[in-house]
């Protein structure tokens, strides 16, 4: 990757949802952007952005990457696997994608040979807490109930242990318009809108809270982080850890019924349901929802309300 003399930012899980918004915003904010990508192919490339074919199970293609971006000034570490239920049905390979040993192995030979440790940015999750109560803070994670949370509790302790100047940003539900190029994944504002949107019947379960966070949010929160003038600033080392979910606690249900009532649906489709109604397979926490309040004072930034988020999108089409 031939230098630019901007900062060279590596987004891990480029392709993806919260990937793309990220490179996006990033080429447009004046860094030089690399990112990587593995099942899902690359989206279409414009300016200062370089796409990496990596395999973090094996590692295979880290070590080109790497090498090629010896001016790195941050990580954001994306690439998951976020399905609880295909992490339930294969923990090894989801420990192996989600539990990012490989990429701090290059990492590490990165740092010893140019002297220093890029920032590092994890995506974590609000799984990492076990859903007994309501307003969770950062300090009370612990004991998750299914593979995919104990996959990233795993992975924040890791990064921890490894890499001294890192910022762990445990992320709830992510929603937004749909990505500049579609990913395979069901994104559950699209399914809520088409479902109401088609008049079909759909259950939502009425007894699952948690605090869905605005894509957009996630992107300034990150660019923040790689401001000078922040909580990092003058710091060469820090270990951070966030809280990143919107201001409100909700329901899968409050979602849908927000989502009918502020781009103009029938509610009719809307079928509240307890979670016990369905056989997932896969443990889930009741009760996730958590405070952000720390990310919001330090960064100096405002998470959206729900209600607010879906009027800047606008309907989906």
């Amino acid at each position: 990757m031939a230098s630019s003399g901007k900062p060279v930012v590596l987004v891990t899980g480029g392709s993806g949802y919260l990937g793309q918004f990220l490179v996006q915003a990033l080429a447009k904010a004046n860094f030089q952007v690399a990112f990587t990508h593995h099942s899902t192919a690359a989206p279409i490339l414009r300016g200062d952005v370089t796409a990496y074919w990596v395999d973090l199970v094996s590692g295979e293609g880290l070590e080109q990457c790497i090498s090629s971006l010896p001016s790195l000034s941050a990580i954001i570490n994306t690439a998951a696997i976020s399905s609880p239920g295909a992490c339930e049905k294969d923990p090894d390979t989801a420990r192996a994608v989600n539990v990012p040993s490989k990429l701090l192995d290059a990492l590490s030979v990165h740092a010893g040979e140019h002297g220093s440790h890029p920032l590092f940015i994890h995506l974590s999750t609000d799984q990492v807490y076990d859903g007994s109560r309501s307003n969770w803070r950062e300090e009370e994670a612990g004991n998750p109930v299914n593979a995919y949370g104990k996959t990233k509790l795993e992975a924040e302790k890791l990064i921890q242990e490894r890499w001294p100047n890192c910022v762990i940003l445990r992320s709830s539900i992510i929603y937004g318009p749909q990505s500049p190029t579609p990913v395979s994944r069901a994104l559950f504002l699209q399914f809520v809108a088409r479902q109401l949107k088609e008049g079909t019947p759909t259950s939502f379960f009425n007894d699952e809270f948690r605090n869905p966070v605005f894509v957009d949010d996630i992107v300034s929160v990150v660019l923040r982080l790689l401001q000078p003038g922040t909580v990092l600033s003058g710091r060469w080392a820090c270990i951070l850890v966030y809280n990143m979910g919107g201001p409100e606690r909700l329901s899968r249900v409050d979602m849908a019924a927000k989502v009918a009532e502020v781009w103009g649906y029938s509610p009719d489709a809307i079928v509240s349901a307890p979670s016990s109604s369905v056989n997932r397979g896969v443990a889930s926490p009741a009760d996730i929802s958590m405070t952000s309040r720390k990310l919001e004072t330090e960064l100096g930034l405002r998470l959206t309300p729900f209600s607010e988020a879906l009027q800047q999108i606008g309907r989906l089409p």
